[in-house]
């Protein structure tokens, strides 16, 4: 029998397992990696997932089981049938996955599998996505259903995870795709859908009350009515408290109760992979924090801290518990090559307490300094050293002087300088040392007067301003006193100590945190007793407790703190581990006086851990934490999240874009189908680079020589003409407004040129004859000029006055401007030919202008000259097809066909016909042996034509 234990964690396995694929598609997406390919990249973590599933069966089968014995035997047909229509959707999705494996080992030629991958992927998903009836099982006890998610969602995490892998690997840059969006978005509001219907089966108890005298019982208990999971009854005990402590109590066990069959059930890890998918299919221009994702560093961290001293820089500092000693990596997303260093030392082992948490600094670029506490109770720091071999000092100083009975050492920093503040507890005394921009410390220094604190105090310092410093500190459960420093004055001296709040009735703090926002403003604030956090700001003068939350979100005591960042922006955060488990935040703008109202970041955690925040640039924070495992089977893991500006610098989004245009070529390149999906990436480019240009007008070339090629030859190719024509047309704006700011560029001359020849055959193909010529001829009459300058632009001259505008101006029964325009061409290749005689690619050219000129001739008509010169075209490529039969001899036997024998024959010559006739046979009878689809139609046309002329020379 399937015990609920059993059931739930096969339940948080499944999630588990497909999290991680899914985690691992998105992080190897996000790379923009192309080796291997995408798709084999993708199906390779595919496969990994569907043998995770494969070895969990059994486990399944044990859901099975049980959702079978919450039912009567009479209704056990009905979860027997939901299983299998459960198989089927897997088993459907397995096939996608087979499908687009197939196409892949294929080389990618049969569009029938990769269109089959996508709709059984699709299909798959989407059932579940609509079906809500795969989330109920008959009630027993009722005629209506009830919901049991189990069954339902270990196949709907598979088949969505393999449902996003097809997605992101026949798409990479599908972000930028907004029905790729809209459709992971719906998967989005399902899980949280499957989240929410399961949550409310979560049911805490708590139960007691307070007596008479001052105290009050608690005893609680949390109940899953879906797994029949029962923490069992545990009692607290008695507690001092009147009847607000016990409604504050209740209410911390129900959201600690309720975190923790969270994490048990599975229901954690179905918020982040909510949080993931969510995240994932948002646009990639909205603001938002991401999911939190696994950091690559391998060490024991404990008591970690954070910094950033120069922007996309964080630099890691923890303590090694096995060791007793500090360890560092650092991370720079702007390298070539982004990825975590090597941890290294920079503390001797059993040298460093395990309180407090050391404070991480930095004071101007390149310049990290790090305080700690050492075991013999001095206060400690080391900074980087760019001249030795680890990058750090070679062993932390001593900054507190003689003194080794200290209490709460903490720190700041300003541009320039680090301060270290610590209590002397033989004195009273607060006391201070300042490192300097060369990273050299001063002498301890006295903050106060003796006596100023006291032992119970809490202590807390921040730079409200460059060259200013805050200390704020607490005595006697009562009130908050600060001093400050100004190292801008002509005689820097601390000020004289001042109360500067007291706290609200009993409700004291267990410590304060400080943070300046750089403009002179400043905020304490503190968690209180009943759950809420409170502030006192800073701006001039100092403003009076408020809380600045709702009651009961907080956990109060040691270890519990609160974490400050300030953006680049100075929108000041503040993070905390609440009463639910899960990461909170609250913010304020500057120029605001209300602080946001609380957000959740993320899942509930097992156990509680210390967060990290760094601010990396103009409004991003990175947050940091460990999760230390559980019962559940889970090691412990380093974790990051971060808050997405979505202002990417214009050259990672132009770089989004050009991955989208690659992306587009190689789909037009594919067979079948796939070119409409090139038109919507090639789409999609445009869409991002016409961002980019709004931002940085710098890449407005790029943006139009894109608009050119792919996307407006695709459209065109595609019969798409009208939005071809609208996409040259922004792009020849383009090129006019930067040649009117760059007259002298003979490149920018160019590509209007260019530009117009290709607007000239979207107008063609419209068709819109008349257009289609003239900038045709403007093509042309641009390029000629820039030729006349620089003799390189010849063969592309050349190559454009037969086609398109000779061919355009003979299509327009224009024959003489035609020819004149062939002629011209004609000269230019014996030109290049004269300069170049060895040139076959040259010859060729001047054997196809011969027979568009023969054709313009014809049309005239001028048949003598036509005749004679398709005569010369084949003469001419013949002698090339006997150099180079694979590359011309197709070409020769196309020509003969057409125009030369129709000529010679109209013009009498039937037995030259004939014998050309005759030649055409034979080149097609060789070609049809190695390819009778492309050569076989030739070869029947030849024979007929062969056949005809020989009718018509005996008739004659």
């Amino acid at each position: 029998m399937a015990t609920p234990i059993v059931t739930a964690l096969a339940v948080y396995e499944a999630g588990k397992k497909a999290y991680e694929a899914y985690q691992g598609i998105v992080a190897f997406v996000s790379l923009g990696s192309h080796t291997p390919t995408p798709e084999e990249e993708i199906l390779a973590r595919l496969e990994v997932l569907h043998q995770d599933f494969v070895a969990l069966q059994g486990r399944f089968d044990e859901v099975l089981e049980a959702v079978k014995q919450a039912v009567r035997v009479e209704q056990q047909a009905y979860v027997l049938n939901l299983r299998r229509d459960l198989d089927g959707l897997r088993g459907r999705a397995r096939t996608a996955m087979d499908e687009l494996n197939a196409w892949v080992a294929g080389g990618r030629t049969d569009p029938l599998l990769r269109s089959n991958a996508d709709n059984n992927a699709r299909l798959a998903a989407n059932t579940l996505l609509e079906g809500d009836s795969y989330f109920y099982r008959p009630d027993p006890n009722s005629p209506e259903s009830v919901f049991d998610h189990r069954l339902a969602y270990i196949a709907y995490v598979y088949v969505l995870t393999v449902r996003f892998g097809v997605i992101a690997g026949l798409n990479p840059q599908y972000r930028e795709d907004r029905l790729a969006r809209e459709e992971l978005t719906r998967h989005a509001a399902r899980l949280d859908w499957v989240f929410q219907h399961a949550d409310q089966a979560i049911e805490p108890h708590t139960g007691g009350g307070p007596d008479n005298r001052g105290s009050y019982f608690l005893a609680h208990q949390c109940v899953d009515h879906i797994t029949g999971y029962d923490t069992g009854h545990t009692e607290v005990g008695w507690r001092p408290g009147g009847q607000a402590e016990y409604d504050d109590a209740r209410s911390y066990y129900a959201d600690q109760l309720r975190a923790d069959m969270r994490v048990r059930t599975g229901l954690a890890k179905l918020i982040g992979f909510h949080d993931t998918v969510a995240y994932w299919a948002k646009d990639p221009r909205t603001p938002g924090w991401s999911p939190w994702t696994l950091v690559g560093v391998p060490d024991s961290i404990v008591s970690l801290a954070a910094v950033s001293d120069r922007p996309g820089r964080t630099v890691l500092v923890w303590r090694d518990p096995d060791k007793a000693q500090l360890r560092t990596t650092s991370y720079d997303s702007t390298a070539t090559a982004p990825a975590w260093k090597p941890s290294v030392a920079i503390s001797a082992e059993k040298t460093v307490r395990e309180e407090p948490t050391p404070r991480v600094l930095s004071s101007g670029p390149g310049l990290v300094t790090v305080v700690m506490r050492g075991k013999d109770g001095g206060v400690y720091a080391t900074r980087t050293d760019p001249t030795r071999p680890t990058g750090w000092l070679d062993a932390p100083v001593k900054v507190s002087g003689d003194t080794i009975d200290v209490s709460y050492a903490e720190a700041a920093a300003a541009p320039g300088f680090v301060v270290a503040v610590w209590r002397d507890n033989a004195t009273g005394m607060l006391m201070a040392a300042f490192q300097d921009a060369k990273g050299a410390w001063g002498p301890p220094q006295a903050v106060t007067p003796a006596d100023a604190t006291s032992l119970n105090s809490d202590l807390t310092v921040t730079c409200p301003s460059p060259g200013s410093v805050l200390v704020v500190w607490t005595m006697n459960y009562r009130t908050v006193h600060s001093v400050t420093y100004d190292s801008r004055a002509a005689a820097p001296a601390w000020s004289a100590p001042a109360q500067i709040a007291e706290f609200p009735g009993g409700d004291f703090p267990s410590s304060i945190q400080a943070m300046g926002s750089g403009d002179g403003k400043a905020d304490v604030v503190w968690q209180g007793k009943f759950g809420s956090m409170w502030n006192i700001h800073y701006d001039g003068g100092w403003s009076a407790p408020a809380e600045i939350t709702p009651q009961h979100l907080t956990k109060w005591g040691v270890p519990y703190t609160t974490v400050p960042a300030v953006t680049g922006s100075r929108r000041a955060h503040w993070f905390w581990q609440g009463r639910d488990s899960r990461v909170q935040t609250i913010y304020r703008d500057p120029q605001q006086s209300q602080w946001s109202a609380p957000l959740w970041l993320g899942q509930p955690w097992w156990s509680y851990s210390e967060l990290a925040a760094v601010s990396m640039g103009a409004g991003s924070v990175s947050l940091y934490r460990v999760d230390f495992g559980s019962e559940i089977g889970e090691v412990p893991q380093f974790l990051t999240c971060s808050y997405d500006t979505a202002t990417p610098a214009p050259s990672a989004r132009i770089a989004d874009a050009r991955a989208l245009v690659t992306r587009a070529q190689t789909l037009w390149n594919l067979p079948g189908p796939a070119r409409e999906e090139a038109n919507a990436r090639a789409a999609d480019a445009i869409a991002v680079a016409r961002e980019v240009v709004a931002l940085d007008p710098g890449y407005r070339a790029t943006l139009a020589q894109w608009l050119v090629f792919p996307a407006g030859t695709y459209l065109m190719s595609s019969g798409h003409h009208d939005d071809a024509i609208a996409r040259m047309r922004e792009a020849l704006a383009l090129y006019e407004d930067l040649i009117r700011e760059q007259p002298g560029s003979d490149d920018l001359a160019y590509r209007k040129a260019w530009t117009l020849v290709n607007l000239a055959q979207a107008l063609w193909g419209k068709p819109d004859h008349a257009q289609g010529v003239q900038r045709a001829i403007e093509a042309t009459d641009l390029l000629r000029q820039l030729a006349t300058k620089k003799p390189s632009y010849l063969p592309g001259l050349a190559q454009w006055l037969v086609f398109p505008v000779g061919a355009y101006l003979m299509g327009s029964g224009r024959h003489d401007e035609a020819i004149a325009r062939m002629r011209e061409a004609l000269a230019l290749y014996d030109k290049l030919i004269r300069e170049q005689p060895g040139s076959d690619d040259l010859r060729y050219r001047k054997a196809w202008a011969l027979v568009n000129l023969a054709q313009a001739l014809w049309g005239k008509p001028d048949h003598a000259q036509g005749t004679q010169r398709a005569i010369e075209a084949t003469d001419l490529l013949r002698q090339l097809a006997t150099e180079d039969p694979g590359r011309y001899r197709g070409g020769l036997g196309d020509w003969l066909m057409f125009p030369t024998i129709p000529y010679l024959r109209q013009s009498g010559r039937r037995d030259d016909a004939l014998t050309r006739a005759r030649e055409a046979v034979e080149i097609f009878t060789a070609l049809n042996a190695t390819d009778p689809a492309v050569y076989g139609p030739k070869l029947a046309a030849a024979k007929k034509l062969v056949a005809d002329l020989q009718a018509e020379t005996q008739s004659g």
